[in-house]
């Protein structure tokens, strides 16, 4: 989540198990940090999550697809009060009048500024996307085959300024 550091500049609050701490980037810039990290980047992240899931705002993305991480906004993530949770992490969810009391797997509890509704079906659009991808990740590959070429040929390029590929060809032949 964003929060303000002493001097008024905007940082990410990062709640890890049952320790907290400030890291000096905005929370979108630290987002953007860890999908970079692994060869991706938050912009695509949140185009591919609105493209496969048809949303147009506050998108669940993932931001590891080798560990399964996958975070939804509370809210706009560019609002800088915006929360990402991470739905592996919430254990429960409760009414609090127009308010959500997020009970989270450390033991702790956050109360938002959103509907029970709202907020469950934003668990439930990170769990879809988690779901569709999952099912992406394993179909299966096509069957490449590839022929090894016969060892110790020579590629030479011929007076015409091609290479001697039609060699190999005829060698190839020889063989079959």
């Amino acid at each position: 989540m964003g929060e303000y550091d002493r001097y008024g500049k905007l940082c990410a609050r990062v709640l890890a198990g049952r320790s907290s701490f400030l890291v000096d980037r905005t929370p979108l810039q630290l987002l953007d940090d860890t999908i970079t990290y692994i060869g991706f980047d938050l912009r695509g992240a949140m185009a591919s999550a609105k493209l496969t899931l048809g949303e147009k705002a506050r998108c669940p993305i993932i931001v590891n697809p080798y560990q399964g991480i996958y975070l939804f906004p509370n809210k706009s993530p560019f609002r800088p009060d915006c929360i990402w949770f991470n739905p592996e992490h919430i254990v429960g969810t409760k009414a609090i009048g127009n308010k959500t009391k997020v009970e989270l797997s450390n033991g702790h509890s956050i109360i938002v500024d959103s509907r029970i509704h709202s907020f469950n079906n934003r668990i439930q659009k990170a769990n879809q996307l988690m779901q569709i991808y999952m099912k992406r990740g394993d179909q299966p590959s096509p069957t490449i085959f590839y022929l090894e070429p016969p060892k110790g040929h020579q590629l030479i390029k011929e007076e015409t300024g091609k290479y001697n590929f039609s060699n190999l060809e005829d060698s190839q032949q020889i063989n079959d």
